[in-house]
Order: C-alpha cells, then sequence, then structure tokens
C-alpha cells in the first residue's frame, strides 16, 4: 500500500527532525494527533448543522 509507505516515511523522517532539533517525538505526535481529531470533529459539525438544516426547511 502506497499511503501506508508514505505514512511510515514522514513518520520516520518526523522522528529524524525531531531527534536533530532536540524535540520530544512523541510530544509532536500528541499534538499533531489533537489537530486530526480536531479537524474531524470541526467537520462533523459541519455536515451535522447542514442535516440539521435540510430537516428544518423540510418541516416548514
Amino acid at each position: 500500500m502506497k499511503i501506508k509507505e508514505t505514512k511510515l516515511l514522514q513518520s520516520q523522517r518526523l522522528k529524524e527532525i525531531c531527534n536533530g532539533s532536540e524535540v520530544n517525538f512523541e510530544s509532536i505526535e500528541i499534538l499533531l494527533e489533537s489537530v486530526k481529531t480536531k479537524k474531524l470533529l470541526k467537520r462533523n459539525n459541519y455536515h451535522q448543522q447542514k442535516i440539521n438544516d435540510v430537516i428544518e426547511k423540510a418541516i416548514k
């Protein structure tokens, strides 16, 4: 799978950059996960709002 290989390569590269800059890789990984989660929640809220709008229009 190309996607899995790319993700693995990116993770290895990030680890190299963190080691070179003396930054904790685990903390960067946690931050990346929180950003992904935030984006997913924001997108889900957007879709839920659109669904609610359609339902409200149909009821009127």
